[in-house]
């Protein structure tokens, strides 16, 4: 069973090894605990927990929620989701980010999580939802396609699709 779990202060060294399988930058998704040591991890989880709430966010940034995609008691990939755009989203972030560790590629997990991920958004109210792909990560473009987005335009830098 597939679903995803938001981040909590309490996650453990399962949740801390699946983002040591995400490069720290996986195709634009920023993955801060890769690399990082485990006494650390705590410290990490109450800084995105903290994000997702709205505290202690500097002036240029938006809430962002952390979820982890889970296959049973396994998580396998992380998805982050901004509640709002700036502008500066609108040319380059987006509403959703996610990744799936290594070992579960190829899997279907992309389209999972980011079906969940819309999902995610429309119960939090969420009306734009954006999600912006490196131009050659063809299997990030056939996820947000096999979702319904809606390719508006691309960049040298970004495809950008609507949902």
């Amino acid at each position: 069973m597939l679903y995803l779990k938001e981040i909590s202060c309490t996650d453990g060294r399962a949740v801390y090894d699946l983002c040591q399988t995400i490069d720290a930058d996986e195709n634009g998704f920023r993955n801060t605990a890769r690399d990082l040591p485990y006494e650390q991890f705590p410290g990490w989880l109450k800084e995105k927990v903290d994000m997702g709430l709205g505290l202690g966010l500097e002036d240029w940034m938006v809430p962002a929620r952390t979820y982890w995609l889970y296959d049973g008691d396994t998580p396998v990939g992380q998805l982050n989701l901004r509640v709002r755009l700036t502008d500066a989203l609108r040319e380059g972030g987006g509403t959703i980010g996610y990744a799936i560790g290594r070992p579960y590629r190829g899997k279907g997990y992309g389209n999972a999580i980011l079906r969940l991920g819309l999902e995610k958004c429309r119960e939090l109210g969420v009306e734009e939802i954006l999600v912006t792909v490196h131009p050659d990560n063809l299997p990030s473009r056939r996820v947000a396609e096999h979702n319904g987005g809606v390719l508006k335009r691309e960049n040298d830098a970004h495809v950008f699709y609507w949902f």
